[in-house]
Order: structure tokens, then sequence, then C-alpha cells
């Protein structure tokens, strides 16, 4: 920090980024993903603008050139990025663009001392190598607060453009905030874009799911602000249950990606699992959720080299079907090594959420989640213990499903939903920790409990048992 005896006309220095260059360099850092795209999304109210045009129930705009101003970034002081891009048409389908169609403000970072030969240049974003962190397949430009960064699009003719598929900078955790974090749209000079601009959700910096966001031109609406918005989220809060036994108020989360981290299971080594996921919004109404929504990693226990065309996959948890023992309404994942299981939920714009149902994988009690913690872009909100699906849950009569109970994740303060909620609260704590203590290798204090000692330690995976679930085939 500069005090006041100091010049003011500091020469500005922007700090180098050529992967090839000094031992100062960022380390460079690769991953590779394989992905389908997302797919369409659902139409939004409109918002008024003399290019629109109505097709059917979409409201595109029509035109032949496309400008987006990017002004913002994540919080890079000093270099803005994308790693994909796509014009979409009114059916949702990606527009045809090359790079004879595309010219950029400043288009690279050739210009810059030591980064004449850098390959993150414009192509990169139309070369279909998305879900990446490699940055060979990124664009990256100089950032410089206030100005613009411009990228004109321009059409052999006038096209139905319904909104943009982004993927943002993403090469690794820290470099996501040198992506875009706002867009000013307009379409043969006129503007489609809100005043402040459409928001740009900042990259994951992995390539556990296809974090591609789509941005309808149509309209973008601001989330509905939590009732307990006034304060910044404390993510100190260690208790949402008080002694006596009150609930007690944790703030409303909101966010593009709530994370959901699954530590332990009830004594399975080799699998993890659960029946379904419900998430409600600040007025206290289940969203909708559809297979762009849901993601896990690992995805499901087909990444198994000896597992194929198992149901259990992460949409599962979405279909609605969650009080059951049937497997084909389940997720059920691999544990394996170094690998902490995660399930997200992704929003295309920030999404306040009062409410999160749990349901337990009850196909196998044991393989339930046990200690869980869930995080809203990135930050930790919340944790606690999932209980096991008791085995009285399962009924008597064979094939005979009795309603088995959920566990909730509260953040709001609605005395209705609270009362209602009250016996499927989750307590925002971990449980008691068992503890051995050891002494250069020499134990001098043992587990309470015997068991806990091979708990967290890795098994063999040459033992993991074979399971499957594939769908029903009916004779006709």
């Amino acid at each position: 920090m500069l005090d006041d005896s100091e010049p003011d006309d500091v020469p500005f220095e922007r700090p180098s980024t050529a992967d090839g260059g000094s031992d100062e360099d960022r380390p460079f850092t690769r991953a590779q993903g394989n992905l389908k795209k997302q797919g369409e999304t659902s139409p939004v109210p409109p918002r008024p603008a003399t290019s629109m045009v109505t097709e059917g129930d979409v409201i595109v705009f029509k035109g032949k050139s496309l400008q987006l101003n990017f002004t913002d970034t994540w919080g890079d002081l000093h270099y803005l990025g994308l790693t994909g891009l796509e014009i979409l048409g009114k059916d949702g389908e990606a527009l045809p663009v090359s790079l004879d169609m595309m010219q950029a403000s400043p288009s690279d970072l050739h210009h810059l001392p030591g980064h004449e030969s850098d390959d993150r240049t414009l192509d990169k974003v139309i070369n279909g190598n998305n879900v990446t962190c490699s940055d060979e397949n990124m664009w990256l430009i100089p950032f410089n607060e206030g100005q613009n960064h411009e990228l004109t699009i321009t059409f052999s003719q006038a096209l139905m453009m319904a909104g943009l598929r982004v993927w943002n900078y993403n090469k690794s955790p820290e470099d996501t905030y040198r992506g875009a974090k706002t867009v000013h749209v307009q379409i043969d000079g006129k503007q489609v874009s809100p005043p402040d601009g459409y928001l740009i959700r900042k990259g994951p910096g992995n390539c556990y799911f296809d974090f591609a966001q789509e941005i309808v031109f149509a309209g973008q609406q601001k989330p509905p602000i939590p009732p307990t918005s006034e304060t910044k989220m404390d993510s100190s809060v260690r208790s949402s249950v008080t002694d006596d036994g009150e609930y007690e108020s944790v703030q409303m989360p909101c966010g593009f990606i709530y994370q959901l981290h699954l530590i332990s299971t009830w004594g399975d080594p080799y699998y993890v699992g659960l029946n379904g996921i419900e998430i409600y919004d600040a007025s206290h109404n289940k969203i909708e959720l559809t297979e762009t929504n849901i993601a896990a990693y690992p995805d499901s226990v087909n990444v198994l080299a000896n597992i194929q065309n198992d149901v259990r996959t992460p949409d599962r948890l979405i279909d609605g079907v969650n009080s059951t023992n049937d497997g084909r309404h389940m997720w059920l994942a691999p544990i394996l090594p170094t690998t902490l299981n995660r399930v997200y939920v992704i929003f295309d714009q920030p999404t306040a959420v009062s409410m999160i149902k749990i349901w337990n994988y009850s196909k196998t009690a044991n393989r339930g989640a046990k200690d869980i913690a869930l995080l809203v872009d990135d930050l930790l909100v919340y944790n606690g213990m999932l209980q096991p699906v008791r085995a009285g849950a399962k009924g008597i009569v064979p094939n005979c499903d009795t309603p088995q109970s959920y566990h909730t994740i509260l953040f709001t303060d609605n005395k209705d939903i609270i009362r209602k909620e009250k016996h499927s609260i989750i307590s925002n704590q971990a449980g008691e920790q068992d503890i051995q203590l050891t002494n250069d290798k020499i134990v001098v204090g043992q587990y309470s409990d015997p068991k806990k000692a091979q708990q967290g330690k890795p098994v063999n995976q040459e033992l993991r048992p074979k399971t499957s679930v594939v769908a029903h085939k009916y004779r006709r």
C-alpha cells in the first residue's frame, strides 16, 4: 500500500502469464473432460426491446451483428478470459460461427512483451474444447478496469438469436478469477442486456461437471431477495437447533452452485448413495430441477471398469420418486481413493434457497451418506449428519414401500415451515469425534470404540463388491 509521501504516478506493471516463461510464472495445470453439452432451457419472461421477435413461445432477437462488451472479471486486475462461447438460435441450437466472423479488441496477448506467441487466442472460444482445465483451449486478453473489452460476431445475414452459452475461464481454482463476470450485449447496435449487464458464472476450476451457463436474452430476472438477507451470510453459525430444541435461523444462502460433500457413509467403504434431493426457493416453493441442474463426481457406479448401463445416475436424485426401495430411483457412486464424493446443483442465475430436503440411500442402508457438508459457490454454509434408513422403513410386505423420513436443511425463520419440518431438521454440527493419540508412531491413547480405528483408511479396491441395477425389460 502506498503512503501519502509516495508519488501517485507509480508505473503499472502487469504480471506475466505466458506458460513458457520464467520460474516466476504460475504452474501450468492440465485436465481432460468429455461431457455432453447442456440441453435447452425453458423460456423466461421477455424484456421489452425494439429488436424483439416472437417465434411461438420463445422470445428471440433478430439481427446480423452481435456485440459483447466484457466490463468486469471475478477479481483479477490484469487479465480477462473465456473457455468457450456459443450463440443460441431460437430452438436452443448453436449457430455456426467461424473465426473470420469474429473481431475482438483487444484480440489476444500478443502485443504484450513476452507474450508474442501465447496460444490463448480468440479462435479457442469456438474450437469445441470447452470442458477443460487446459488453457491451450482458452482465450485470454489484457483487462483494464473501466475500459471496453469487445467481441463482435457478424453473420452473413440476419438470424434469430435467443441467448449465449458460456464456459468461463477455468485453468485452475485461482485462475477462475480471470473469468469474465459481466457482459453487455447489443444486437445491431440496440441494447439487449439490462443496464447492469448479464452476470456470468465463475468457472469451477475443475472438470467435475459440464460448467456451461446459458444466458437468455429475453430477460434475466434478479433472484428473489431472501427475507433474512439484510446481513452478510455468516458461515460461523454452528448450530441450527438450540439445546432446548428450538430452531435457530441460519442465513439464507444465494448462489450459482450448491455443492453437497458426502464425507462418510454408515459403514460401506466402497459405495455412497442418496435417494433424492428437493430444493426450495426464497418463497418456500419447490424448484423444478432438470438434468442440466444436477451432476455428481464421481458421476455414478458406471465410472467403474466392470459396470455399465447402471441406472443409478445423478438424474435419479430429482425424478420425484424419493420414498422408495426401488434402486431404479436412486443414485449410487463409488468411493475412490483420495476422492471426495460430491453432488452439484447448478443454476444459471444466482438462486436463493430456503430449504433442502434429502432422502438417504435406502436400498442398502450402510451405503447411505453420514457426514455431509454444503457449500454455496465454494463457501461452506452448513455441515451435519444424515441418519441412515432404518430397517423398519422397508416394510413387512415385499415390494411394498412405506413412507421414509427425509432430512431437512433449513435457511428460513418462517415459523410455519419450522413447525412442519421440526422433526426432520439436520443439526448444523458434526457428531462427536473419537480420537486416537500417537507419539513417534507409538499409540499412547486408544479409540474408545476400536472399530473407528479402521474408518477413513484406504481399502483394497480389488475387494470391491459388484453392484448393478439395470432398467427392467418387459415382454410384449
